[in-house]
């Protein structure tokens, strides 16, 4: 993001060490109004104008050194617009023609402000470059691992990872000494302690290996309070079910709380005929041969429906000599 004209700096007076604002607008308007700045190179405020490499003879308002030493006592050959005696490595010079003197900018530091090295406290590390150091960190370890490296670094630093479930499993468990144990899975061990202590020797855990594999069982938790439920049962799982009751039977209620039970199927069971029929046909003696229409279809799901009829062109087939006289 570049700077706005309404962007502030935050400056501080070398002359009376207060803190002043100043609008980058108001930045830009000084510098355009005030000659321009020239840097000229360094100088040795502890030798004359004439005595630096190259001279400084005729300078220009703008011209611009930077101290390159201490200097205890300036040179009089450089004239101080405030009348500053000394000067310190890294402050700047800066010469006005209309008063033939030159404006000294202290730094405040012999460095100019430059970080000429990094100190890191322990738990980091830095490898020692004054001019591009590199930080790190160095990872936890136990107090037993400090005494044995004996490098006065202490146990403190950074972790390598936060704890899974998989690391804490009984037996199967990793138990990596990189992961650490984050509070939920201390609570889950907790609990188990908990129900321990209220019930020494009693049972710590409950689950199921689902050996028929119908995850008919859910049990939840399995430490502490564990509740252990039964599906019930449908199309689509394995469950409880209820015996039907003689008006389901008899309305014929589906689901799982109308299953029958052998003695009921068996009751259903037995009063259908022993012997099924297989086909029927016209015939007989002193009948009407054609007079009935007789068809069977064909066998599905194990049954086939036999359909009868009274041909229309047959006329009352009877035996009228049976019928009684007329007396009256």
């Amino acid at each position: 993001m570049s700077l706005q004209n309404s962007d502030l700096f935050v400056i501080q007076s070398q002359q009376n060490n207060e803190l002043y604002k100043l609008s980058l607008e108001d930045l830009k308007a000084d510098l355009a109004a005030a000659p321009g700045v020239v840097f000229k190179g360094t100088a040795n405020l502890n030798t004359a104008p004439g005595d630096q490499t190259p001279p400084v003879l005729s300078p220009n308002t703008g011209d611009l050194y930077f101290v390159e030493s201490d200097a205890p006592v300036i040179n009089a050959g450089w004239s101080m617009q405030g009348d500053e005696t000394s000067a310190t490595e890294g402050d700047r010079i800066i010469y006005n023609a209309a008063t033939g003197k030159w404006t000294l900018i202290t730094s405040g530091s012999a460095t100019g402000g430059t970080v000429t090295g990094v100190t890191a406290s322990l738990p980091l590390v830095s490898d020692g470059s004054a001019t591009d150091p590199v930080i790190s960190i160095r990872q936890a370890r136990t107090q037993t691992a400090a005494t044995v490296a004996a490098d006065s670094k202490g146990t403190e630093g950074a972790i390598a990872r936060l704890a899974e479930p998989t690391d804490v499993i009984a037996t199967t468990g990793t138990g990596s000494n990189q992961a650490v144990v984050t509070a939920d899975l201390l609570k889950a061990t907790n609990d188990v302690v908990e129900a321990l202590s209220l019930s020494p020797g009693g049972v710590t855990t409950v689950t199921t290996n689902d050996v028929a594999v119908n995850n008919a069982l859910n049990i939840s938790p399995t430490s502490g309070n564990v509740v252990i439920e039964l599906n019930t049962a449908s199309n689509a799982q394995y469950g409880v079910v209820q015996i039907a009751d003689a008006s389901a039977i008899t309305n014929g209620t589906a689901g799982p709380s109308a299953v029958v039970d052998a003695s009921q199927l068996n009751a259903a069971i037995a009063v259908l005929p022993v012997t099924a029929i297989d086909s029927i046909v016209e015939g007989g003696t002193n009948i009407v041969a054609g007079a009935l229409n007789v068809t069977t279809s064909a066998v599905t799901d194990g049954q086939k429906d036999v359909t009868i009829g009274v041909v229309e062109k047959t006329f009352c087939p009877y035996d009228f000599t049976t019928l009684p006289d007329i007396t009256d």
